[in-house]
């Protein structure tokens, strides 16, 4: 727990003036509990959390340079002093911050590589609302797979999850949170075009809508609903 403890040199002086506005024994304990859920769902979150035992080392690059020189400056577009790097996109790098002199200590997502770093949105409004997102996600999860190799949630429920997320925190961003659950859209969209190609050939095999449910084991609705689309793809 190095980042939390009292340090000699500046530059990493710099970097914990917000952190201490925290209670950090609170906070280690929030990332680490954030850490465990996202490793849960590692296979369908476009986001690596990292240890929080070893934070200082991820502010390099950020807040510091191999050198230890300060990052941080007045200037517009720079990194600030209050910003923790906790995590990043796995796709793009970007990386994931608490804004610790802010109420709440909201999370954020900022863009790298546009030369400053004020372009970015929010994801939660704090680091344990970001954590029961991902458990109301988890949840889905267990509810409707049998296990995590068994895909069995729709784009729809995806979207669905997506604007709850967002109606219970105001600082969550719909786009976001959509980048962020992209490898769960993509083995919903893989689940949904399987199914659709199933329920065509069973069709043309001459089986009933019912049949063909309760072959898939779908509800009726839905088996009807990937009938209609693969009639409406063949034109």
């Amino acid at each position: 727990m190095d980042w939390l403890e009292v340090s000699k040199s500046k530059d990493i002086e710099i970097v914990r003036a917000g952190v201490n506005q925290l209670d950090p024994i609170e906070l280690f304990e929030q990332l680490k509990q954030l850490k465990i859920v996202s490793e849960q769902l590692a296979a369908w979150i476009d986001v690596e959390m990292f240890d929080p035992e070893y934070l200082e080392r991820e502010q390099l690059g950020y807040s510091i340079d191999l050198e230890g020189n300060s990052l941080i400056h007045d200037e517009e577009g720079s990194w600030q002093a209050d910003w923790l790097v906790i995590g990043h996109m796995k796709l793009t790098g970007d990386p994931m911050i608490i804004e610790t002199a802010e109420p709440g200590q909201p999370v954020a997502v900022l863009m790298h590589g546009m030369g400053e770093w004020d372009a970015g949105s929010y994801l939660a409004g704090s680091v344990l609302k970001f954590q029961v997102a991902l458990q109301r996600f988890l949840q889905l999860i267990a509810q409707r797979n049998d296990n995590q190799s068994s895909w069995k949630i729709t784009c729809m429920e995806l979207e669905r999850i997506i604007t709850e997320i967002v109606s219970a925190d105001e600082y969550a961003d719909k786009d976001l949170w959509e980048s962020l659950l992209n490898p769960a859209f993509q083995a919903a969209r893989g689940m949904e075009a399987e199914l659709t190609k199933q329920v065509l050939i069973m069709s043309k095999r001459g089986m009933s809508i019912k049949e063909i449910a309760d072959m898939l084991q779908l509800p009726l609705k839905e088996a009807y609903g990937y009938l209609k689309k693969a009639k409406e793809l063949q034109g």
